[in-house]
Formats: structure tokens, C-alpha cells, sequence
């Protein structure tokens, strides 16, 4: 190990001993984000390696996750201390996230970077075997994250991982999973001055930045992805929110997604072929096009309104409903227990290439149901005084 890793793993255990103490808004402000990740990354690269790369859901070895807080299964809490649980679940919704559904479908239990990191500098724990959970709610697909620049964006997710790979491969028959680019789109509406592309050009940007992580985990080792594609974003109860800024919104979300979509399909599928990896891709528009004009299959009564009542940014809301399982939503943007557990049986179809068939429609679609990608104040986009309450 170089010098630079050393003092790496030195300030990560700093930090580790900082970490047992209550969190308070002004962590947020600290390194401690980028330092945990950092660390933790080097316990994914050892797992070991195996002989041959193997497809079915029965053989992979562990989980590896990068995302956002549809995928964060309480890293931000665990920093932070946010979303406030109860009502949530020291996780965006009021159980178990999707991936740690699907996880427990496939007999696995990934850690949280920021939960193994104290135990695992001081050497009180041997390095987690089934994959590790790196995603962190309001990261963008880029270096960015909405709840400010002390915590790490898609993009630093990736890196920590690949500094770390160089030097112990990562295990080629773990899967990773990869979805983000919800909170680029969302935070392009609410604050137009975060963008540094113009409007039409997100889509390709944010494409490629999702490509290049892919990529990235490739060239580290990775030999089977699932990376997920967008719901059509008009459908979330967000949208409303942002219509009474802009009328136009829920049209111009319903436009981004699908472009977003198209390209990452054609991205993907030219890396699978250049690369050699194996590139699931989950086709999250397609199971809520389903889920929305069907939803009594999926035992939903409510897929337009979220469960918490009349929620407003900061985590306001009037109660909670009589039926949660019901509802597709929990917020204005982060689906239910109910609606994740949907989710992660589709993907795991999906891994199974036993995919139901959805049958969308040919032409531009209608608004549907979306899932929420984003961080904290229910709307995914939070000011520097709202990151008090929600950073």
C-alpha cells in the first residue's frame, strides 16, 4: 500500500472516532463524507476473486451500490442525521429500499460505507464479503451533491472505488448497481442557475456522466452492471410543486426523461459492446408506465399523491395514511415499502432475463409515476438554509 493510501486510511480513522459522536447540521461541513468513502471503498476490492464470470442471480457473490438517495440505505442519516426517522426509516421512505429488497432476494447483505468505517480502521471487524452500499442521497451524476459540496456526488462514489481497485481487484461475479440522474433534471427546474449546459444539452451530459461511471467500474474490474434508465419524472408529485413555478414543468420533465432515456440506452449498449461487460439495463420507465396505468396489479390504490399528507419542502406534512402499502409514494418524490419492494421484484426479474413484458407505448407517453431520486426535503433540491434540516 503507497503512502498516499496510508494517510488516507490515517485520517479516515480520525475521522471513524468523530463518527461515534452525535451528528449536527455542521457535519455536513466536514470531510467526513469524501474520508469514508474513501476507506470503505478498499473493502469492496477484497473480495476475492473467482474463476469465471457467471450471470445468474443465484451466483452473484456480493452487491456493490452507487447512487443516490433512491439507493441510500442510510449512509446520509448515518452522516447526518436526516431524513428525520420517525416518520422515515433512517432512509428515504418508511422501510427497506429496493436494493436491500433485492439483496435479500439474492440471500445478500451489502454494508453501509459509513456504518462499517469505525469498526473496520480499528480491525474490530473483518472487511464485509457481500458488497458494500456507496450510495448517498442528493448526489447528482456528476461531482455534485444538492446537500452541499462537503458530501460526495456519483462521481466521487466512482473514484474512491477505482483508487482503491488498482491495488486488490474487485470481485468480477459481485454486481453493481448504478442509478442516478433524477436530482440533475429536478434541480435544473427548481434552480436554473445550478446548470452549466443549456437546458437541451443535460440529457447528453448527464448520459454521459452515468457512461463514464460505468466505464469506469469496468476498467476497475466490474463484469456485471445494472444500471437503471427514469421514469417518466412528470409523473412524481413533485412536478406539481414545480408547475406552480413554471407551468410548463411537468412538459418539460416528461421531454427530458425520455431523451435521457434514449441516449442511455444507445451509451450502454455500445459500452457492453466495446467493453465486453455484461450491462443490464433496468428499465425502471417501463415498470412505472405499468405500475401507473395498472395499479391494482401491483395492489396500489394511490399512485399520483404521496402518503405523507399535503408534504412540503423541510419535511412538513399534515399526517401520514391509514394504508402506506397502497400508495407508490411516500413523499412527493421516494416511493413507499411497498412501492421499492415492487421494484426489486422487477429487477430481480429483470437479472432473471425473466422480465414481464409491459408493452409501452410506441409514441411520447404520457405522464406517469416516477421514482424518487433525490434527497431530503421531498422535493430533491434543498437552499443552504433548508440544508439545516435536511443536508
Amino acid at each position: 500500500m503507497n503512502r498516499s493510501m496510508n494517510r488516507s486510511m490515517k485520517s479516515a480513522k480520525k475521522i471513524a472516532t468523530n463518527n461515534k459522536r452525535p451528528f449536527s447540521a455542521k457535519i455536513a461541513r466536514s470531510k467526513i463524507a469524501h474520508l469514508a468513502l474513501a476507506a470503505t471503498t478498499s473493502v469492496v476490492c477484497l473480495l476475492p476473486l473467482s474463476a469465471s464470470a457467471k450471470t445468474s442471480p443465484n451466483d452473484i457473490t456480493g452487491l456493490n451500490i452507487f447512487g443516490d438517495s433512491l439507493s441510500d440505505a442510510g449512509n446520509l442519516f448515518n452522516l447526518t442525521g436526516f431524513p428525520p426517522s420517525p416518520p422515515y426509516t433512517q432512509r428515504f421512505s418508511n422501510g427497506p429500499l429496493w436494493v436491500e429488497q433485492l439483496a435479500s432476494k439474492l440471500g445478500l447483505a451489502p454494508a453501509l460505507s459509513t456504518a462499517v468505517l469505525p469498526e473496520l480502521i480499528s480491525g474490530t471487524i473483518p472487511p464485509p464479503t457481500q458488497g458494500i452500499n456507496f450510495a448517498i442521497g442528493g448526489s447528482l451524476s456528476s461531482d455534485i451533491n444538492v446537500g452541499g459540496p462537503p458530501l460526495p456526488g456519483l462521481q466521487q462514489q466512482i473514484e474512491t472505488f477505482g483508487g482503491f481497485s488498482t491495488f486488490i481487484p474487485p470481485d468480477p461475479d459481485a454486481l453493481y448497481i448504478l442509478l442516478a440522474g433524477g436530482n440533475d433534471y429536478n434541480e435544473a427546474l427548481f434552480r436554473p442557475s445550478s446548470l452549466t449546459v443549456p437546458l437541451s444539452e443535460l440529457p447528453n451530459q448527464v448520459t454521459d456522466n452515468l457512461t463514464n461511471a460505468a466505464t469506469a467500474l469496468i476498467q476497475s474490474g466490474a463484469k456485471h452492471l445494472l444500471v437503471g434508465n427514469l421514469p417518466n419524472l412528470s409523473g412524481q408529485p413533485f412536478s406539481t410543486f414545480l408547475d406552480t413555478f413554471n407551468p410548463q414543468s411537468s412538459e418539460v420533465l416528461s421531454n427530458l426523461s425520455i431523451q435521457h432515456n434514449q441516449l442511455l440506452q444507445q451509451k450502454l449498449t455500445q459500452l457492453q459492446t466495446t467493453s465486453g461487460a455484461h450491462i443490464t439495463q433496468l428499465n425502471l420507465a417501463d415498470f412505472f408506465a405499468s405500475a401507473t396505468q395498472n395499479p391494482d396489479a401491483f395492489g396500489f390504490t394511490n399512485v399520483t399523491e404521496s402518503c405523507l399528507t399535503n408534504f412540503q419542502p423541510g419535511f412538513v406534512f399534515e399526517g401520514i395514511c391509514d394504508n402506506p402499502d397502497e400508495f407508490l409514494f411516500w413523499d412527493n418524490v421516494h416511493p413507499t415499502e411497498a412501492g421499492h419492494g415492487a421494484i426489486a421484484q422487477f429487477a430481480f426479474a429483470t437479472l432473471s432475463e425473466k422480465a414481464p413484458p409491459t408493452n409501452p407505448p410506441q409514441s411520447i407517453p404520457e405522464p406517469i409515476g416516477v421514482l424518487g431520486l433525490l434527497i431530503g426535503t421531498g422535493i430533491g433540491v434543498i437552499t443552504l438554509k433548508d440544508r439545516r434540516s435536511a443536508a
